[in-house]
């Protein structure tokens, strides 16, 4: 081989091993995004759905996470609108979001209408907007097989927020009325309140706020639609508004109305979206996770960067302090390793400091955005982090 080949040679190695180091760099960085199909037996369809994991979801391997459930999501910008703002709206709080999408089967006449519509009570189905009502069956198979399939394939919390636009709008609130347990949070844009004779207004109206065990996030929305669209979607729209004007405690939920009459049924997506995000996570903050009446005796064990470290543990109970940095400090087994015994309940949600906020440690569980940790299950009791560095230093 000449010297020109080995040069040659020689470029490409470093080439390759630069565009590895790279692409191993990025992996590690980057949310991922995946479609899959599950097989309906409730629909009898395939069904796409689509799953965003924030970055390093598989290298924090420990790590549960709420989960975000966004409807339309044939149209994939309602969906990547949503995963693509929380970096912006609540970096230091990471979310699965999973897109549930409702196709059009031309063969059979289904079409996404069907899915968010139920049958009618009020009016007769040769007025309906389809003539396939559906809904009763979607709720099932979101329900039933969607989340239990994420639930059980990926690391969550079993704390879940919904988010849809104009008729899944709609049925974003009607599981706020009805279906309340399940989830925590709901953001309903542009929703449609005038079908079946204004049968969801009625409903809302009938709300009972002090019927769920723990506090509910409801944001709704609109954009110019009870000025230009039809004078039923207005009048359904009013019902909601003045109901709400009216009442002077909301008990268990946190209520935003928000109008954007400046935008149309499409474009006022994202304004109002963007919106509603920033109001959920103000509410996530004030409401932290319920926790399970069980206790479990649980080792924390750390592994610490400097041998001279002292490591103290904060987090969501009476346990971790609290949240008081300097309350509940981990002993010294060995050089690098600390160590502690706790009674906790679950989820588990904590950081790691030196005995102040000014030193909180990134870990090999958390990324650089001083999120907590959140644990909803200890293999064989035990709870293993490597600290990388402590803040300021």
């Amino acid at each position: 081989m000449n010297l020109k080949s080995e040069f040659v040679r020689s470029i490409l190695i470093l080439l390759l091993f630069f565009a590895g180091l790279s692409f191993n760099v990025v992996a590690q960085q980057t949310a991922s995004l995946e479609k899959l199909n599950i097989n309906s037996k409730i629909l009898n369809q395939k069904r796409p759905i689509f799953i965003y994991t924030p970055w390093n979801y598989k290298e924090r391997d420990l790590v549960s996470f709420d989960v975000i459930y966004v409807f339309d999501a044939q149209n994939r910008e309602l969906f990547d609108l949503v995963h693509s703002s929380l970096g912006f709206i609540t970096n230091s709080k990471k979310f699965i979001v999973v897109g549930i999408s409702s196709p059009s089967y031309d063969n059979s006449g289904y079409y996404r209408n069907s899915d968010y519509l139920p049958k009618p009570i009020n009016v007769t189905l040769d007025k309906y907007q389809t003539n396939n009502p559906n809904e009763e069956n979607f709720w099932k198979y979101f329900k039933n097989e969607v989340i239990p399939f994420i639930d059980n394939s990926y690391r969550t919390t079993n704390v879940r927020y919904l988010v849809g636009h104009s008729l899944s709008a709609s049925f974003v609130l009607d599981k706020a009325i009805n279906s309340s347990e399940m989830f925590k949070g709901f953001i309903s844009i542009s929703p449609n309140f005038a079908y079946d004779n204004y049968r969801l207004a009625d409903d809302f109206l009938r709300i009972n706020f002090n019927k769920p065990t723990e506090n509910k996030f409801i944001y709704i929305s609109q954009s110019n639609e009870p000025e230009t669209w039809a004078k039923s979607w207005a009048i359904g729209y009013n019902k909601v508004k003045t109901f709400l004007d009216s009442a002077f405690d909301y008990r268990k939920y946190t209520i935003i109305i928000k109008e954007f009459p400046e935008y149309n049924h499409w474009n006022g997506y994202l304004p109002s979206l963007l919106q509603g995000l920033t109001y959920l996570r103000s509410f996530i903050d004030k409401n932290p996770y319920s926790l399970s009446e069980i206790y479990q005796e649980i080792i924390f064990k750390i592994t610490v960067p400097n041998k001279n470290d002292d490591a103290f543990i904060t987090g969501n109970q009476e346990s971790l302090g609290n949240w008081d940095p300097s309350k509940v400090k981990l002993r010294k087994v060995s050089e690098f390793e600390r160590e502690i015994k706790l009674k906790v309940q679950f989820p588990v949600e904590f950081k790691i400091t030196k005995g102040s906020w000014k030193s909180e440690a990134t870990t090999n569980q958390t990324t650089n955005d001083n999120e907590n940790i959140v644990i909803t299950k200890a293999k064989n009791n035990e709870i293993r982090l490597k600290l990388i560095a402590w803040n300021g230093e």
